[in-house]
């Protein structure tokens, strides 16, 4: 992984711990806690998909 890659992989597991904290607190309804895990599931599924797609265009260039 290069150190973009890397940069970048700390920052959205930084959002996502920030999310799942929040979503835990007491008083947060079930809706709020479906849609913290749904937000951090698609940020992973982007994440990959860009590394992926990042990987495809060096290796095809």
């Amino acid at each position: 992984m290069t150190s973009v890659e890397i940069s970048m992989t700390f920052a959205l597991l930084s959002v996502a711990i920030t999310l799942i904290a929040r979503a835990r607190r007491p008083g947060r309804t079930d809706q709020e806690r479906k849609q913290a895990r749904t937000a951090v599931t698609m940020m992973f599924t982007f994440w990959f998909g860009a590394i992926l797609l990042g990987k495809i265009i060096l290796w095809t260039s």
